[in-house]
């Protein structure tokens, strides 16, 4: 699938939708509309939540595991009347599914919005500016047209919608404890009914997948029903205030005491943009103290005091040793970079998000220290281009 450019603002976006509908035939005058989906990660697949957490055999082949799912559905439709306050629980079957995916449980749906400012705000929502985002756009009326021969989106528990309708998309979700022979490989559209506010409020709308984890990889050709514009990262700040000039915040999502505090905090929260360079008093440069090694030296004056690494990942992975690698060269990565603590080792989430605090060399005489979270501060006043050094039997044990 070609990837256009990625969009930089709300302008862009509207002109990237509008090209799109034109092309699916969609007129300004028809009240049918695209579906769309915000997602944080360009590169994230779409994926239903329960195959996505490893509930499903990923090689696309007859690994759906129904029984797994029907024993998630029985046990929601067990415990929930009991957790529902005032809220009623649905008896038909799909308004059941449609509510277990409202709630967070592993279900087959995707949820897709019939709003593209809303979809755009959930790609934008959470994005720090370190990644692109992505809206996808979907025909839902040409994949039910592919799937089930039918230029329509079902309500299948919406009073009044046909048994025949019904029947078409009734393979998608078999009873529990059923078999899972006949759940078709590709998802289907369907439209759920509005018994919660929040389905409401956010235009919601879903497909549900079959047995196949790659179910849309065939949609996404050129021509297809499916399309995804990418959101440029750095822009993911300035849209997201545009959204709320428009009116489209917490609240607009989640119409409740929750979305309005959310909202509230982000709307006074500071506009002061961070930079890369902010607090940064030191670099990794060719060390003198050890033979062809590195050591982290200081790149501005560092006054006594100071926090050093400030901003950096804190995450440290604690593993036992009895669990470290039988590779000689793994485990001298452990045993140069980690901190030791009785027979556990303390390392980055992962060695390839080392960061210049884990290059620092070792002196009797140190002109900084480790704090008690393994923050290092400045003993003294330090001068800019001297190295950095610590003393690890403060923080660490030897290595064996």
């Amino acid at each position: 699938m070609k990837v256009s450019q990625p969009i930089k603002n709300l302008a862009e976006f509207a002109r990237r939708i509008e090209q799109t509908r034109e092309k699916w035939g969609f007129d300004k005058g028809n009240p049918a509309s695209p579906w769309y989906r915000g997602q944080q990660r360009k590169h994230w697949q779409l994926l239903p939540c329960i195959m996505r957490d490893g509930l499903f055999d990923r090689t696309g082949r007859h690994g759906f595991d129904l029984e797994t799912e029907s024993e998630i559905r029985e046990e929601f439709v067990v415990r929930a009347p009991a957790l529902s306050g005032t809220e009623s629980i649905p008896q038909n079957e799909w308004d059941s599914y449609f509510l277990m995916q409202h709630y967070g449980a592993p279900t087959r749906l995707i949820d897709w919005t019939e709003s593209p400012l809303i979809a755009l705000y959930f790609a934008v929502r959470d994005n720090p500016g370190y990644y692109d985002s992505a809206v996808w756009m979907l025909d839902p009326f040409a994949l039910n047209m592919r799937v089930i021969d039918r230029n329509e989106v079902i309500a299948p528990s919406a009073p009044g919608t046909s048994k025949t309708a019904v029947k078409k998309v009734s393979r998608w979700l078999p009873g529990r404890f059923t078999s899972a022979r006949n759940v078709p490989h590709e998802p289907v559209a369907v439209l759920p009914t509005h018994f919660v506010r929040r389905i409401s409020s956010q235009k919601s709308c879903f497909t549900i997948h079959g047995a196949k984890s790659n179910g849309f990889d065939k949609f996404q050709s050129k021509n297809s029903c499916l399309q995804r514009i990418v959101i440029a990262g750095f822009a993911a700040q300035d849209i997201r205030n545009d959204l709320q000039v428009q009116g489209i915040d917490e609240t607009t999502i989640f119409p409740d005491l929750e979305g309005l505090g959310r909202a509230l905090a982000t709307k006074w929260k500071s506009l002061r943009r961070e930079s890369a360079h902010e607090n940064v008093y030191a670099r990794v440069k060719p060390s003198s103290l050890t033979k062809n090694g590195v050591g982290v030296f200081a790149i501005r004056s560092i006054p006594k005091g100071k926090q050093i690494f400030a901003g950096e990942n804190e995450e440290i992975l604690w593993t036992e040793k009895r669990f470290l690698p039988k590779s000689r060269a793994m485990k001298k990565l452990y045993d140069d970079f980690c901190i030791i603590k009785g027979g556990r080792y303390g390392s980055p989430t992962c060695f390839n998000r080392l960061t210049a605090a884990w290059f620092l060399n070792e002196s009797k005489k140190p002109n900084i220290r480790c704090g008690e979270n393994y923050d290092f501060l400045a003993l003294r006043d330090i001068r800019s281009g001297e190295e950095l050094t610590v003393d690890y039997s403060t923080y660490s044990d030897p290595p064996s």
